[in-house]
């Protein structure tokens, strides 16, 4: 089919491509279950979008999922307990180009918000200089600690991080409206990436920024001039950033999960 790429916005033939890369989905299975804001339903199956032609997918985006794959191998892969410390390494660029990527994938695959994205094509295609009005911050959460009553005695368990998550965040501070908030998790490890709605209100941009680094202990902002940064456990956990979707998508969660028992 003949219609315009999503990256390069040229007229050529389009296919699928994985939001996720390939090579990540290789390693972590394709078993979990993901909650599609556009159907409304659960299901297992990959995440594609079909507007992508075959030189971005296979020559420039190719590029960013090589090293998102190593990445993952070299240090995303291991879920991580309370009170960790790590020296995460990263390309800058690389890292926030494959980010982005997988952030606009998820973007238009929902049919949510997608319009802060497209000033940044050129970027994620083409590895220039990061634009204006773009922020990048890590975070290591901390694991969940569940009570486990199926015996005769109740016991705390550890429940570390085991999930990838692609999704629309917020910011309910005096400037959230400034920004555009998606976040890109892999176990232990979210990534928060703020972009700027207004290219002309860059200083409420970079207050709200601010707001965000302040109201969320533990996120600290990844530096284009560094390729290492110190990160420890914040506060927060995983399982409490997925109870909100998880208690309003019970039955449709149970649905999937009974089916796959059958």
């Amino acid at each position: 089919m003949i219609k315009k790429c999503a990256f390069c916005g040229q007229e050529k033939k389009l296919a699928k491509e994985h939001v996720w890369p390939g090579c990540f989905m290789d390693r972590v299975g394709r078993n979990a279950a993901h909650y599609s804001p556009k159907s409304g339903n659960v299901h297992g199956s990959d995440y594609v979008v079909r507007d992508v032609c075959f030189e971005c997918n296979n020559i420039h985006l190719s590029e960013l999922d090589n090293y998102f794959c190593g990445l993952y191998d070299r240090q995303l892969s291991i879920p991580l307990g309370a009170d960790e410390e790590v020296e995460f390494d990263y390309n800058y660029d690389l890292l926030c180009r494959v980010l982005l990527k997988i952030a606009y994938n998820t973007a238009r695959s929902a049919g949510s918000e997608s319009a802060p994205f497209r000033r940044l094509l050129p970027y994620i295609l083409h590895d220039d200089k990061c634009p204006p009005g773009v922020a990048l911050i890590g975070e290591i959460v901390s694991p969940s600690f569940i009570e486990d009553r199926s015996g005769s005695i109740s016991v705390v368990k550890e429940a570390r991080p085991t999930m990838y998550r692609s999704a629309l965040g917020g910011l309910l501070t005096p400037l959230g409206n400034a920004v555009l908030v998606r976040i890109v998790a892999v176990n232990s490890f979210f990534f928060h990436i703020l972009l700027a709605k207004d290219l002309e209100e860059l200083n409420s941009f970079e207050l709200a920024r601010s707001e965000f680094l302040a109201g969320i202990r533990g996120t600290v902002l990844l530096s284009p001039n560094a390729d290492t940064v110190h990160l420890k456990s914040s506060p927060q956990d995983s399982l409490s950033s997925m109870l909100p979707l998880l208690s309003a998508k019970r039955d449709k969660y149970r649905k999937f999960f009974d089916g796959k028992k059958k």
